[in-house]
């Protein structure tokens, strides 16, 4: 299968991700991402690979996706009795079996295995890009212009859905407030779509073939782009775009050949401006004004579930609860008099979520990608043979990665399967062009002369 054919398939995954991917509400749909996500994984199996040989970079992220999907699967592994009880956070389990007259049973580590299983399934769609990246290489391009494209339509859809009221038929999903949430059930994660297609438009505009007669009608396009994505935050409304915006525009700004020499001072400009929008991020109340007027701050407060995430993290710690268990466990930690019709299915940090559910595991994962993040992202940077597509992929990463601090972005299909385009394409970032595969070579032609 040719390069061009490939390219365009993992391009129409990744639209079809962001429009129906987008929250966990939909069943039927992520099941349906799911299952092409397998097939895709059988089309990275049965095509030939690139024979360049993987590099220490690509074997170690490669490494930590492998022993992710490990842990997980060892946490849904039956133990006797006589061990599962002994790890810390059992005895709530344990007291329930007593109360009922029943003999502990082989449990897991997971405390809710099938929730496990269906939280790990939820991953394919990530997965699948991931593989397909990383060992057929695919033009980034097309991953470019599937995130802008199904961005435009976000808003678009947006735009109808605040125009025709809460009611409206364009909401394709339960949600807590009216407002251009996009393909979303949550504003915050539309945010997180209109945030990472800023770069993902500034890599097509830097890549485009340079040409004088066309450089007005480029550069036209990419301010027409920058408007109907600005239009689609300040429709979004949500905190999460305002705060990220101004870092994400800075950076984006020097992905372009005609600002190289203000890369130094506008990628720490966009840190620290990034920085301190997480810091802003981090003390404004969740959710909308109905909920926060009825809820009381167990629920509005982030700083309140982190705290009852870190007491439940500290009693089971290091073993975890299983992936995928945090509503399940953070309800027995929180406060009885705290506890209203509103509840908290999530941490609303990501990084917090992970060490609760797997653990010593989780963190080790956390500090190993973080630590690759910071060496791969600073490699791309000072790299004159990175492409634009992977400058702008780790913009896309860096603003997934600040908002998962304050929010669960990385929760649905749409959003984790940018991210694990992104990622790969990081770790390709130094890597020779891929070698033409079988049927892409035109056949030598051979001219006699005389």
């Amino acid at each position: 299968m040719s390069n061009r054919t490939l390219s365009l398939i993992l391009g129409g995954y990744v639209l079809l991700c962001i429009v129906v991917g987008g929250s966990a509400q939909g069943r039927w749909a992520n099941l349906a991402l799911q299952l092409l996500g397998i097939a895709l994984l059988g089309l990275a199996a049965l095509n030939e690979a690139e024979r360049e040989p993987p590099d220490r970079s690509q074997m170690l992220i490669a490494g930590l996706l492998i022993a992710g999907l490990a842990f997980v699967l060892v946490q849904l592994v039956p133990l006797p009795a006589s061990l599962w009880t002994s790890l810390p956070g059992r005895e709530a389990l344990q007291e329930g079996f007593r109360t009922l007259g029943y003999p502990a049973p082989a449990m897991p580590i997971s405390e809710a295995p099938y929730t496990s299983l269906l939280t790990l399934f939820s991953a394919i769609p990530a997965i699948a890009t991931f593989v397909v990246v990383m060992r057929l290489r695919p033009d980034p391009r097309w991953v470019a212009l599937a995130v802008v494209a199904a961005t435009i339509l976000a808003i678009l859809f947006g735009a109808i859905q605040v125009s025709s009221g809460a009611n409206s038929w364009a909401y394709l999903y339960k949600i807590n407030s009216a407002g251009a949430v996009g393909f979303f059930a949550n504003r915050n994660h539309m945010a997180t779509l209109l945030l990472v297609a800023i770069p993902m438009a500034a890599a097509l505009l830097a890549s485009a073939k340079s040409d004088r007669r066309s450089a007005a009608g480029r550069y036209a396009t990419a301010g027409a782009l920058v408007v109907t994505l600005m239009v689609g935050i300040g429709l979004n409304q949500s905190f999460a775009a305002y705060g990220l915006a101004l870092p994400v525009l800075f950076a984006s700004f020097a992905l372009l050949p005609a600002t190289a020499g203000w890369r130094r001072i506008a990628l720490p400009v966009a840190a620290v401006a990034m920085f301190g929008g997480i810091v802003l991020l981090a003390t404004k109340p969740i959710g909308t004004t109905a909920i926060q007027a009825s809820a009381t701050g167990s629920v509005t407060s982030r700083a309140e579930i982190w705290n009852t995430t870190g007491k439940a993290i500290a009693e089971t710690f290091p073993a975890g609860t299983g992936l995928g268990t945090f509503q399940q466990v953070y309800s027995h930690y929180e406060d009885p008099s705290l506890v209203t019709n509103q509840y908290v299915n999530h941490a609303h940090n990501d990084y917090l979520e992970l060490v609760l559910e797997l653990g010593v595991a989780g963190m080790a994962l956390i500090i190993l990608f973080l630590a690759w993040w910071v060496v791969a992202a600073a490699r791309i940077w000072t790299s004159p043979l990175s492409t634009p597509y992977s400058r702008a992929a780790t913009i896309v990463t860096a603003t997934i990665l600040a908002h998962s601090v304050v929010d669960f972005p990385l929760r649905t299909a749409a959003i984790s399967a940018i991210f694990a385009v992104s990622v790969a394409i990081m770790a390709q970032h130094l890597a020779s062009p891929p070698a033409p595969r079988k049927g892409e070579s035109r056949p030598t032609r051979h001219v006699k002369l005389g």
